[in-house]
């Protein structure tokens, strides 16, 4: 298992991630998601000490990454923004990558690459963002560390290779012998991959959600009263995510019987349950406020 805890990192007198603790083990896909600059990328640099921390400690079966090292190569990380992979052609990456990663895949790396018609003889700086980014896809995979970060992965890809590297990823957890840690902007990309989601919001972990346990407890809801007034049982148990005159959506985070009880008696025009998207729970939880104050 991979534990990170109360990891914080401060950057011109800022905290850009601040107590920021969770576990991760193999055979999970563990989604991270947040406002642009809010740190995810700053956490990614952390957990692999690309940035010393100011506080707390990164461990992998209880081995503290920066005091052993060496465990180090159970976790893979290339930082989009800063590598050194722009001079080298495709055909010489592996060489660096094997001295690392003791269990590199060089044939399924080749492999892979003539399956996503990349040739090996191209230099990586030559290749558009999309196709670098896959090829950052292709090392991970092939690294088999057990522990694999992936940083915006789905960015620039047309959808057909998007779709080839989720059922690559899903394939990859199958057997619980690795993990994914990804950041993307496509909510709904993660929504099918994820078993769980970190939320980031104001340099904290606001949330830890576990999809399966959300979709049993949380309602997406489309309402319509009679009236303007937005009745207090919304206000107090729910949060709107859009309004279009009188018709209301709204999450209800905890929605039990009784909530449905209370919001019958109110005697709706319309009520009617929607799917629950991760994107809903999004809006819903990085909003300045619950939404109602936009009504007003």
């Amino acid at each position: 298992m991979l534990r990170v805890s109360k990891l914080r990192k401060t950057i011109e007198h800022h905290d850009i991630i601040n107590d920021i603790s969770f576990d991760w083990r193999p055979g999970e896909i563990v989604g991270l998601v947040g406002r642009n600059g809010v740190g995810k990328t700053t956490l990614f640099r952390t957990m692999t000490h690309q940035y010393v921390a100011d506080q707390g400690t990164v461990a992998i079966d209880d081995h503290d990454l920066l005091a052993e090292p060496a465990y180090q190569r159970q976790l893979f990380f290339i930082d989009t923004q800063y590598n050194f992979l722009a001079n080298y052609r495709l055909n010489e990456l592996p060489d660096f990558y094997r001295l690392v990663y003791r269990d590199f895949d060089q044939a399924r790396y080749r492999e892979l690459l003539q399956r996503f018609n990349l040739h090996a003889g191209d230099q990586y700086r030559q290749l558009s963002k999309g196709m670098r980014a896959l090829v950052n896809v292709i090392l991970a995979l092939t690294s088999n560390a057990p522990y694999i970060i992936l940083d915006e992965p789905f960015d620039g890809l047309d959808v057909i290779v998007r779709e080839n590297i989720s059922t690559m990823v899903i394939d990859e957890v199958a057997d619980q012998q690795k993990g994914f840690l990804i950041s993307s902007h496509d909510l709904n990309e993660l929504d099918g991959l994820s078993d769980r989601v970190l939320l980031l919001k104001d340099s904290r972990l606001a949330h830890d959600y576990n999809l399966e346990d959300v979709r049993e407890k949380a309602r997406k809801i489309q309402l319509v009263f009679k009236d303007k007034q937005i009745p207090d049982l919304l206000k107090q148990h729910s949060k709107l995510i859009r309004v279009s005159g009188r018709v209301l959506v709204v999450v209800f985070p905890a929605y039990t019987p009784e909530l449905a009880a209370q919001l019958q008696a109110l005697q709706p025009v319309l009520m009617e349950e929607l799917p629950l998207t991760l994107e809903d729970l999004f809006r819903a939880n990085l909003s300045q406020d619950t939404g109602y104050q936009m009504m007003k």
